[in-house]
């Protein structure tokens, strides 16, 4: 089948580490067999950085980038700035689509405010658009579109793939048929994210070879707590933090012995120098890089949410209150300073991976959608 995949959230030379998990699953599409076309509309900055010695990995799929103007979203009465943005991507969707005569036979978007993009950039091609729902929450998509916009676009989405059963029961809230969802976690390429030797790879990277090294993986924002995980580790002795990401909650200090936006390829080796994952979130749709850590054989201390509470069992995870430092810090401390503990832990991390497997992920959604379309 010929697919049109469309995300504004997918890997780039310039943002190597963000989408990783779109990335990861359009490649097995490809490797299925089928012809993916990717459109990743970026926005436009004054201050983009041109790394072309970058890369995000190997690329099966044929990648798109058109540019589109942004002022954020912000609410001003009944508009909100994000229309403009949507607007940028919808014409630039478009003009990629009709310039390079691209055919498809379904249209596979990622993440909700990418498929209402979708439906009303291709709907003149008749074709059925499909989405992925990983978002932590619906409840805020409809302060963003005035009137009716947001229903009769959810209207004309063909099907739903949501990552949580929250996100299934928010979407039945929203009208939407519940043979027309199909409910399926997020998972791993374990041919990618596996446990590599831990000194070759602290080796590689020139992290110290003496420290217990915290690994955190995700955007440097507030819900995920970058700096809850800083304060957390402030008191232990000899631990250092592997940081993977970037944004405005940027983590500094004497903790701190790596901090970069890396490409998909280098987070597996990073997370196998670590010993330990921390991710204090507040809130999820299905957590990719929690399930990549537990693929890596890490001991996972993380958040007491539902969300959460899905992808860890307690044989190798601690899961307390994201906000409270004293308790981060506890269960940090329990597993760093036990050896053998944490040894069983990464046993059962790694025993606990092989039920989330992307292939068999990828191919599961293919089969959904040609159910949906009759196939």
């Amino acid at each position: 089948m010929n697919i049109l995949v469309i995300s504004n959230n997918y890997p780039s030379l310039q943002n190597p580490s963000r989408g990783v998990f779109v990335y990861n699953l359009i490649q097995q599409f490809s490797k299925l067999g089928h012809k993916v076309t990717v459109i990743s509309p970026e926005k436009i900055s004054a201050f983009r950085a041109y790394q072309k010695e970058k890369s995000y990995g190997v690329e099966n799929s044929t990648v798109y980038r058109p540019r589109f103007f942004s002022l954020s979203s912000i609410q001003l009465g009944p508009f909100n700035t994000y229309e403009i943005a949507e607007l940028g991507q919808i014409i630039g969707i478009r003009r990629i689509v009709k310039k390079y005569n691209i055919e498809f036979d379904f249209v596979y978007a990622h993440f909700m405010l990418n498929g209402i993009i979708a439906v009303n950039a291709l709907k003149k091609y008749n074709k059925p658009v499909f989405v992925a729902i990983g978002e932590s929450d619906l409840g805020s998509f409809t302060k963003r579109y005035r009137g009716t916009y947001f229903n009769q676009s959810i209207k004309r989405i063909h099907g739903f793939i949501a990552v949580s059963n929250k996100l299934k029961k928010q979407l039945i809230g929203h009208g939407i048929s519940e043979d027309k969802i199909f409910m399926k976690p997020n998972a791993v390429d374990l041919t990618k994210f596996y446990k590599r030797n831990k000194q070759e790879m602290r080796k590689k990277y020139g992290l110290p070879i003496d420290f217990k090294l915290v690994a955190f993986v995700g955007r440097f924002m507030p819900h995920k707590g970058p700096l809850r995980v800083l304060n957390a580790v402030e008191n232990l002795a000899n631990v250092g933090i592997l940081y993977m990401g970037s944004g405005p909650q940027e983590p500094n200090g004497s903790s701190v012995v790596f901090k970069e936006s890396v490409p998909s390829y280098q987070i597996p080796e990073l997370l196998s120098a670590a010993d330990i994952f921390v991710l204090p979130t507040q809130k999820e749709g299905s957590c990719n890089a929690i399930a990549e850590a537990i693929a890596c054989g890490l001991p996972i201390v993380s958040s007491n949410i539902p969300e959460v509470v899905d992808q860890c069992d307690s044989s190798f995870s601690i899961l307390v209150d994201p906000m409270d430092i004293k308790a981060l810090e506890t269960a940090i401390d329990s597993i760093l300073s036990n050896k053998q503990g944490s040894i069983e832990m990464s046993k059962n991390a790694l025993e606990y991976s092989k039920n989330f497997e992307i292939g068999e992920r990828a191919l599961s959604i293919l089969n959904f959608i040609k159910g949906m379309m009759g196939e």
